[in-house]
């Protein structure tokens, strides 16, 4: 017959062995491969000699992209997300982003009920707070013909946090170095930062919103410093920055959604600094598979005579959840010596100083 005391070393030692011995149970984890693909053709008039005027192939409504994001839970509702994500053209193929693999995003970190706080190339909060009130997004036509920086809302070495409360959000972005690829246009800057001058290349923004899905307003704020003699958009020096202040909001009514926004910029980089961007939205559904969505934007430079309008109006026909037909066309009026294009599709085809454009394109778009 088996002591007490037998008994008692017996269960001692059993659960030893089940606590080094016994088969792990692993957090829950998950990965998804998603992405959009869109293609059009685009006829575009009045473009300054051998820069495409006539009917060409691109991406219309939004940049083609493909992604894979995952999160594992880590228990006490805390999980690790990550998420890699790069553009590409679907007429050739090639990335969108340079030598950047993951150019629009490729960061991991945590999420929980403290907030969600990420670590690597991300969208500051200037994106979240104009993202909701602009039905084009970074697509050919709309905002992002008027400001480059509406679709190239990212910084490379960035910590970023975002507090999420019922219908509000609030969030802040910091840059140790905002763009780190050498290269000559707006999603490679040659502005790696880093080490070294604490001004140098960094960028910082800020997020307050509101979105009770019937009407949201947000206001955003974000300052980029200058870098090398090398850097391009004329940022040559870490006592210029490019500032950018946003505030807007939307309703919803009957169905329809309508937004208005104001994008107020301090650009030390050119010899007028100082811009003010407002746009009106609409987005009426038609029926149960057509919408329509509209815009009107001016961009006006202070004490300069150079000024912008551009209209835009989209239809969209929806063969699925996923699959999507349009027709898009933009008109821009440029004033003074500006030259904004009516599309951003590469080349871009730039009216003379002064001069109009129309663009229109027809395509579909695909979201997986």
């Amino acid at each position: 017959m088996e002591t007490a005391a037998a008994m008692k070393f017996r269960s001692v030692i059993c659960a030893g062995l089940a606590l080094t011995c016994g088969t792990p149970v692993w957090a829950q984890s998950s990965v998804t491969l998603y992405g959009l693909i869109d293609q059009g053709i685009e006829f575009v008039n009045h473009a300054t000699k051998g820069q495409g005027e006539g009917y060409r192939m691109g991406d219309g409504t939004a940049t083609s992209f493909f992604g894979m994001r995952g999160t594992e839970g880590l228990g006490g509702g805390l999980k690790t997300i990550w998420d890699l994500q790069g553009g590409f053209s679907p007429s050739t193929g090639v990335s969108r982003q340079g030598p950047r693999l993951f150019g629009r995003q490729a960061y991991v970190g945590l999420d929980g009920r403290f907030g969600r706080l990420t670590f690597g190339r991300q969208y500051t909060m200037r994106f979240f707070g104009t993202s909701f009130i602009n039905p084009f997004g970074t697509g050919a036509q709309g905002l992002t013909t008027l400001d480059n920086g509406v679709a190239n809302a990212r910084a490379d070495n960035s910590i970023s946090y975002r507090y999420f409360l019922g219908s509000f959000e609030a969030g802040v972005n910091y840059s140790f170095g905002r763009d780190g690829v050498n290269g000559d246009s707006s999603v490679a800057t040659n502005c790696p930062g880093q080490a070294g001058d604490w001004k140098a290349c960094k960028e910082w923004s800020l997020l307050l919103k509101y979105d009770a899905h019937t009407w949201g307003v947000a206001s955003s704020y974000e300052r980029d410093y200058g870098g090398p003699s090398v850097t391009y958009g004329g940022l040559t020096s870490a006592s210029l920055t490019d500032s950018r202040f946003t505030l807007g909001g939307y309703v919803q009514l009957f169905g329809a959604k309508f937004g208005l926004g104001w994008l107020e910029r301090i650009n030390e980089a050119i010899s007028t600094p100082r811009s003010n961007l407002v746009w009106l939205t609409g987005t009426v559904p038609v029926g149960p598979a057509f919408s329509i969505d509209g815009m009107l934007a001016q961009i006006k430079y202070e004490h300069s005579p150079n000024k912008a309008v551009a209209i835009v109006l989209r239809g969209e026909y929806f063969l699925s959840k996923s699959t999507f037909l349009y027709v898009t066309g933009e008109h821009i009026s440029n004033g003074g010596t500006l030259a904004f294009a009516a599309t951003t599709l590469t080349p871009v085809p730039t009216p003379a100083p002064g001069g109009s454009q129309i663009s229109v394109i027809a395509g579909i778009r695909h979201t997986f």
